[in-house]
C-alpha cells in the first residue's frame, strides 16, 4: 500500500512537471500578440512578435514590438507609448509572457530598427536581451540615449 502511494505520488509530480514544461514549449510566430507581464503603470501593453531567427553564438532571437507603454525620452523629452524593436533571448520571452491575444497578419514595419541592430550585431556589438521585457524597459529608463543625427 505505502509503495502504491509513493508510485502515484510520483506519477503526479511526473505529470505536473510535463504540464508546466510544455508551457514554455511555445512556438513563436510573426504576427502573434501577447499580454505579458507588465510594469504596474501599463497593464495594459502588449508585445508583438516581429521576427523569429535562430544565430549559433546567441540562439533563438524573437524580435519583438512594445505597444501601450509609458516612457519619457530622457533626451528628448517627448512620451513614448511604443517601441518598434526589440531583440530578445526566446527564455526572456518565455518568462515574459501570460496569454496569446490573437494573431494578425499586418505587421508594422520595423526594417529601420532591425536594420540597425543586425549591423551592430554582426560587427559584434549586439545581442539580444535575456532579461523579462518588463525589467529591460526599466532599465531603459535609466540607459544613456543617443540622439540620432
Amino acid at each position: 500500500m505505502f509503495t502504491q502511494e509513493i508510485e502515484v505520488r510520483l506519477l503526479i509530480v511526473l505529470i505536473g512537471i510535463a504540464i508546466s514544461t510544455s508551457v514554455f514549449a511555445v512556438d513563436y510566430e510573426p504576427g502573434q500578440i501577447w499580454k505579458y507581464k507588465t510594469r504596474i503603470i501599463e497593464s495594459e501593453s502588449t508585445l508583438m512578435i516581429l521576427k523569429v531567427e535562430k544565430y549559433d553564438d546567441i540562439g533563438e532571437v524573437i524580435h519583438i514590438r512594445v505597444n501601450g507603454i509609458n516612457m519619457v525620452n530622457p533626451t528628448l523629452g517627448n512620451k513614448i507609448n511604443e517601441i518598434p524593436h526589440l531583440p530578445f533571448k526566446k527564455l526572456a520571452i518565455d518568462s515574459s509572457v501570460i496569454s496569446l491575444v490573437k494573431t494578425v497578419s499586418d505587421i508594422p514595419n520595423f526594417k529601420d530598427g532591425y536594420n540597425t541592430w543586425k549591423k551592430a550585431y554582426i560587427a559584434g556589438k549586439a545581442g539580444a536581451f535575456s532579461t523579462k521585457v518588463n525589467v529591460t524597459l526599466t532599465a531603459m529608463l535609466g540607459a544613456d540615449w543617443i540622439v540620432q543625427e
